[in-house]
């Protein structure tokens, strides 16, 4: 049984083997009667000049080869090239140049690989981060730093500009690596402009906040978000007080002002109604928490009055003749000579210490007496049915009107970031010409060894076989 499957195997091999060479017998057949012509019919000439002669005689054969090679060829460079894109990304904010992101954060150029990143780009492409192999994806990405600008510290340099590549991954098929390239790009610009960029997380408003909270407290809550966003609005002021975003006729500054408005009037208004009504959620409870505010608060009232205290008495220790400031002799040892210099001395300090201690009591004075106002009008209050709900429409009614103008807010300053940050980072996708992808350079190199081959084996042929190829 092994010896007849042997035998199988070896009829076949021949069998290839012998229609194999009988293709190229047929193949070779008018080369080698030109060659046998040619050497005949100018035996007495040199090898030289019947290679000349049997490569002129060749000639269509030789460029039917020779367009068939290079069409191989091509179909190979460019289905090779179509698995492989390549963009150049260039820094452009100052910061760049110190390797630093736009926040002064240090910049990494190999978070592009990151997963976030690549999933974000997976998301655009339509594609299930699940369904593939983000590991692979990530490996098939590679970057290098292509320039530098800055400063240069021996051998090592500050990189402003970097070209990616990433290469058709398994898995894949529906997208181009193209396509691939530039999602890739669209979300890495994504997520540097939301980590590195400004912090616009004091923009974000969320109405569930005020659930559950005391009436009040939705006040002191409401106001807060108010001053944050408006001191946010006057940083904006500062860098550019008449942007708009080309839709409405809002800026930084108006919006600041309509922020006011609100605090003062919307906020103000709802506050009153809530300490006039005496309501409250669960005003027992509510009290309680006042009452103990206050007990802590007249513990700090009495240890500040109790710092004044001390720090007065020491001053008043002192002869009223005495003064603050005393003069003490120095040198000055860039210009060689002497002056008087002014110094505090420790009653000036204590002063200091004295004032401070006073003033951190009167204030703790004034919300003690503010948190004792609340307790009094709340143990007054009826906590009627129609004013809870009459409060509850006016929280909603701000909800509502402070979420227009957050929305405007966040509109306008979407649009302020993405005019000044525009050339944070730049790509330049590179598209392939067909010229490029069919790698014409490297056909032209091809072309030139095909020819220069085919003239070196006629020569040898004629030079040390004589009569040229056998039939």
């Amino acid at each position: 049984m092994g010896s007849t499957g042997t035998l199988f195997h070896f009829t076949r091999f021949k069998k290839f083997f012998g229609t194999f060479g009988g293709f190229f017998r047929k193949l070779f057949r008018p080369v080698a009667k030109i060659t046998n012509g040619v050497a005949a019919d100018y035996g007495d000439q040199s090898a030289l000049k019947k290679t000349v002669i049997a490569f002129i005689k060749l000639r269509y054969i030789l460029l039917f080869a020779l367009v068939l090679i290079l069409g191989c060829a091509g179909t190979f460079f460019a289905g090779r090239n179509d698995s492989a894109a390549s963009a150049v990304m260039s820094l452009n904010y100052e910061e760049s140049a110190k390797g630093l992101s736009p926040n002064s954060t240090r910049f990494n150029i190999y978070e592009l690989k990151s997963p976030e990143v690549v999933e974000k780009m997976l998301y655009y492409c339509g594609i299930d981060a699940h369904s593939v192999d983000v590991d692979k994806i990530v490996d098939s990405i590679s970057v290098n730093p292509t320039n530098s600008k800055g400063f240069t510290v021996d051998d090592y340099y500050i990189a402003t500009s970097y070209a990616i590549t990433i290469k058709k991954p398994a898995g894949v098929k529906d997208v181009s690596t193209q396509d691939l390239l530039t999602f890739l790009c669209k979300a890495y610009t994504d997520v540097f402009y939301a980590r590195y960029a400004d912090n616009r997380s004091i923009l974000s408003f969320d109405i569930g906040e005020f659930d559950g909270l005391e009436f009040l407290h939705v006040a002191d809550l409401m106001r807060l978000k108010v001053q944050q966003q408006s001191k946010y609005l006057n940083t904006r002021v500062k860098e550019n007080k008449t942007f708009t975003d080309g839709v409405s006729e809002e800026t930084f500054k108006s919006l600041a002002i309509r922020l006011e408005d609100f605090e003062t009037y919307d906020i103000e208004r709802y506050r009153s109604y809530v300490l006039q009504t005496g309501i409250s959620h669960d005003k027992a409870h509510f009290i309680r928490v006042l009452n103990y505010v206050n007990f802590i608060n007249s513990l700090q009232f009495d240890k500040n009055m109790a710092s004044f205290d001390s720090s007065y008495d020491g001053v008043t220790m002192y002869n009223d003749a005495m003064t603050s400031v005393v003069m003490i002799p120095t040198i000055d040892r860039s210009r060689g000579n002497y002056y008087m210099s002014k110094t505090k001395t420790g009653m000036d300090y204590m002063t200091s210490q004295a004032d401070a201690a006073l003033a951190a009591a009167q204030g703790i004075a004034q919300k003690i007496e503010t948190n004792s106002d609340v307790i009094a009008k709340l143990q007054a209050g009826a906590n009627r049915r129609a004013d809870v709900d009459a409060a509850h429409r006016m929280i909603e009614d701000m909800q509502v009107k402070f979420g227009e103008i957050g929305k405007q807010i966040e509109a306008l300053d979407k649009a302020y970031i993405k005019y000044k940050t525009k050339d944070y980072i730049t790509f330049q996708i590179k598209g392939m010409s067909l010229t490029q992808r069919l790698r014409v350079d490297l056909l032209l190199y091809l072309a030139v060894a095909f020819t220069g081959g085919a003239f070196a084996a006629l020569w040898i042929n004629f030079r040390y076989f004589g009569k040229g190829v056998k039939r």
